[in-house]
């Protein structure tokens, strides 16, 4: 189920929230989690499949990986693994510094026509959203 009329800043709203799976806190993440939202800005991706239930915290697969020159690392630190996400802070880094402040660096974004999807099926190996620069995804 597609949410095209939604806005993309507006992280994770009920409607993706309400078919995502509860956070257990015992997940691992595996090839086999069915990821249900997907996020991207120009510093990375993050791959839903659990939501806690006051939709502050998620588990997934992120790869962040931001240019050193972009001094992100306040904020977000490079990484490529499984883990808990804090939807809170992103959507904060969303309405302060990019909706705000007009930061480039902030812009994350929910995939509107994202369908869910087993981990194994997505290609992590390519950037979703390309900034200009040399961004380097041969760890992920």
């Amino acid at each position: 189920m597609t949410e095209q009329n939604q806005n993309p800043l507006d992280l994770v709203p009920e409607s993706t929230a309400k078919l995502m799976k509860s956070m257990s806190g015992g997940s691992k993440g595996s090839i086999d989690d069915l990821i249900y939202c997907h996020l991207y800005g120009v510093v990375g991706d993050w791959y839903l499949s659990e939501i806690s239930e006051d939709r502050k915290m998620a588990f997934g697969f992120q790869i962040i990986n931001s240019e050193p020159d972009w001094e992100m690392e306040e904020w977000l630190v490079n990484s490529c693994s499984w883990g808990d996400i804090s939807i809170k802070i992103l959507q904060e880094l969303v309405n302060e510094k990019f909706l705000k402040e007009k930061d480039i660096r902030f812009l994350i974004t929910r995939d509107l026509f994202w369908e869910p999807v087993k981990f194994s099926e997505i290609n992590t190996d390519e950037n979703t959203l390309f900034y200009p620069g040399t961004t380097d995804r041969s760890y992920s």
